[in-house]
C-alpha cells in the first residue's frame, strides 16, 4: 500500500510590492489553520516516510507545521523547486513516480491549481476544491509509486478547517 497526502499551503500574507510571490510567508491565521489541521491529522496518521515541499515560504512553513505535529524532523523536509514552478500535473506525477518504493507514506506541500487537478486525476471519487491548508489523502493498492499513479487511488481523507470534527 502507498499513501499519498497532498497538502495545499496555508493562508499567506497578501502580495506586497516590496517582496515576491515566492517570499510570501504564512499569515497568523494561516499558522493557526495549518496547526489545527495538522493536529487533527496526527490523531490518525502514525508515520510519514517522506515530505516533499515547494521551497516557497508559505509552502515550506506549512510543511514545518505538519512535520512538528507528525513527529517528522523538519530538517528532513526535501525542498523541490518544481513543486513551486510546476509544469502542471504531468510534472507532479513525474515527481511522485520517482519516489523510492521504500517510502510508503508520502506528503507533498505546494500550490493550486496544480494540487487540486492532481487530486482529481489520482482519485476519481474526489471532486472537491482545495482551500488553503486542505489535505487530501489517497491510498493506492500497490507496492510501487509508478503503479500507484497509473491505477488511481481511493480517498482516505479530505480535511479542511471547515470540516474538522
Amino acid at each position: 500500500m502507498k499513501n499519498l497526502f497532498i497538502v495545499r499551503h496555508s493562508k499567506a500574507v497578501e502580495v506586497a510590492p516590496d517582496f515576491s510571490d515566492f517570499n510570501r510567508c504564512l499569515a497568523d491565521y494561516g499558522v493557526e489553520k495549518a496547526t489545527a489541521i495538522a493536529e487533527h491529522l496526527a490523531r490518525d496518521l502514525n508515520q510519514v516516510d517522506l515530505m516533499l515541499s515547494s521551497p516557497a515560504c508559505r509552502a515550506l512553513e506549512t510543511a514545518k507545521i505538519f512535520a512538528e505535529n507528525l513527529n517528522y524532523p523538519s530538517t528532513d523536509i526535501v525542498q523541490q523547486e518544481p513543486l513551486y514552478h510546476f509544469g502542471g500535473i504531468d510534472r507532479a506525477i513525474d515527481i511522485i513516480s520517482h519516489v523510492d518504493d521504500d517510502v510508503n507514506t508520502l506528503m507533498l506541500f505546494g500550490h493550486n491549481p496544480t494540487f487540486n487537478a492532481l487530486c482529481w486525476n489520482l482519485c476519481k471519487e474526489f471532486r472537491e476544491g482545495m482551500p488553503t491548508s486542505a489535505v487530501v489523502g489517497i491510498t493506492f493498492k500497490t507496492s510501487t509509486w509508478p503503479k500507484a499513479i497509473n491505477r488511481g487511488g481511493k480517498l482516505l481523507t479530505y480535511l479542511t478547517k471547515k470540516n474538522l470534527v
